[in-house]
């Protein structure tokens, strides 16, 4: 078939007066490259059935496991708590911090709930004072004495700004897997649990005279199951970034009152993934994801919650190999090639390489830096 298609165009470059030699240099480059090629593609057919040809076994469980990629990840979280208290009023004491629904009818007893983040409880009665009546003399104890910090507070959330926003710090730990597909785009799900420390809520107003709001709890558990979907929207030679979406559910821990209400979670994060090798990546993640939980109290509106968290993880990406390594112990040969298995004498395909590194490498791809240089040789003469 070659031959026959370079005589049929060989006329046209028998030395014809009016072409020059570089017309002739040029038209023979393009001759070559149009057999390059249709010598590649026949390779890639040849390629595609080598293994029925020559009965070279591959495991098939593994050939299904190799397309997907599993993802184990660890790193830090900072949560923004933030509420407000909108439609309730808010009661502070030295003693605690109650809420009520502002529909209620207040006299001179107040009886609302506390623990209004997690656990909402009815608090005691307490009495409703004069802010204003204070046991010592104004003009020698001015506002600002320590005996008013702290005191006494009423106010209705409908009329005063009223909220309440804190951080919290959580160690997250991830493990998904996804699928690739059409060279650029993943899908898959995930399972994520994340260690939270709860701080306090510092007052959104009034800071002089609010105190910081301390949840009755220290940390909870928090987890996520969640599917995933991402696109390779650039590389670096080696280095990939692929945007990912989560979106799934978050369960917290026993803390919580169960009958919290939970909103669906949804993740926006970029994975910049360092190749060094076909099966293995190194992977930092920096991630953003939204949620948020209502909390219902007796008798009033629910109270939500908004508590977005941004994620800092770093950790490791790996394929499971198609195929396994060589079992024969004298077996030296880098790039992946056929043996016979000693123990079933069937042609099977392995590789040379630990997962860790390229299985076709090209020279010094593996090993970047001379054996002579590296630490353990440096002070040898004949490092060789």
């Amino acid at each position: 078939m070659k031959f026959w298609f370079l005589t049929l165009h060989s006329k046209s470059y028998i030395n014809p007066p009016s072409i020059s030699i570089f017309d002739k240099i040029a038209n023979l480059r393009r001759l070559l490259i149009i057999v390059c090629l249709l010598s590649t593609l026949q390779l890639i057919g040849q390629n595609s059935d080598v293994y029925e040809k020559y009965n070279i076994y591959r495991n098939p469980v593994k050939l299904i496991l190799n397309k997907f990629a599993w993802t184990l990840a660890t790193g830090y979280g900072k949560t923004y708590y933030k509420h407000d208290l909108s439609g309730y009023y808010f009661y502070q004491d030295r003693i605690g911090q109650y809420i009520l629904p502002s529909d209620a009818v207040i006299g001179t007893q107040f009886q609302g709930f506390s623990n209004w983040f997690n656990d909402p409880s009815l608090g005691p009665e307490v009495p409703v004072r004069d802010p204003f009546d204070v046991p010592f003399p104004s003009l020698s104890n001015p506002v600002l004495n320590p005996e008013l910090q702290n005191a006494q507070f009423f106010a209705n959330g409908d009329t005063t700004e009223i909220g309440f926003r804190g951080i919290s710090h959580g160690i997250p730990v991830t493990l998904q897997f996804h699928y690739n597909f059409l060279e650029k785009f993943r899908m898959g799900i995930g399972y994520s649990w994340e260690k939270q420390y709860i701080g306090e809520l510092l007052p959104t107003s009034y800071q002089g005279v609010i105190r910081s709001y301390q949840p009755n709890i220290e940390s909870t558990i928090y987890s996520r199951l969640f599917g995933t979907v991402g696109y390779q929207f650039y590389t670096y030679y080696e280095h990939l970034f692929v945007a990912e979406l989560q979106v799934g559910r978050i369960k917290s821990g026993p803390e919580f009152n169960a009958a919290i209400q939970r909103s669906l979670y949804i993740n926006f994060g970029v994975s910049m993934e360092k190749q060094l090798s076909e099966y293995f990546r190194v992977i930092v993640k920096p991630s953003i994801d939204f949620k948020n939980f209502n909390v219902s109290i007796p008798g009033g509106s629910e109270i939500t919650h908004q508590h977005p968290t941004l994620f800092l993880q770093v950790g490791v990406s790996i394929n499971i190999p198609e195929i396994p390594r060589s079992p024969i112990s004298n077996d030296h040969i880098q790039l992946k090639h056929v043996i016979t298995d000693p123990s079933t004498g069937r042609l099977i395909e392995v590789r040379g390489q630990p997962i860790t590194k390229w299985q076709n490498p090209k020279v010094g791809q593996n090993h970047r830096k001379l054996f002579r240089y590296k630490n353990r040789n440096k002070k040898k003469l004949n490092p060789y």
